[in-house]
């Protein structure tokens, strides 16, 4: 597993993909533990954090891309000026 700050450079593809990997050693941990043939169901806890931890970064990350093509696209209305009867 990744700390935050390796996560935090990672970029959106490879978030997912980590995301990804993380949810299928999850599965895998998850049927060892309830088969009998792993005590490590610790590790269940842990990969459930994890993926919140990437969750929340990729969120983070779109509101960031988001904010940016936002503040970009603020453009001055022109000002119009009231005709007088």
């Amino acid at each position: 597993m990744l700390s935050q700050e390796e996560l935090k450079k990672l970029s959106l593809k490879e978030l997912d993909l980590e995301f990804a990997k993380a949810t299928k050693d999850l599965f895998k941990i998850r049927f060892e533990v309830n088969t009998g043939s792993s005590k490590a169901s610790h590790q269940i806890r842990n990969l459930k954090k994890y993926r919140a931890i990437i969750k929340t970064i990729r969120k983070e990350m779109e509101i960031s891309e988001q904010k940016k093509f936002t503040d970009q696209k603020t453009v001055e209305e022109p000002k119009v000026e009231k005709a007088t009867k």
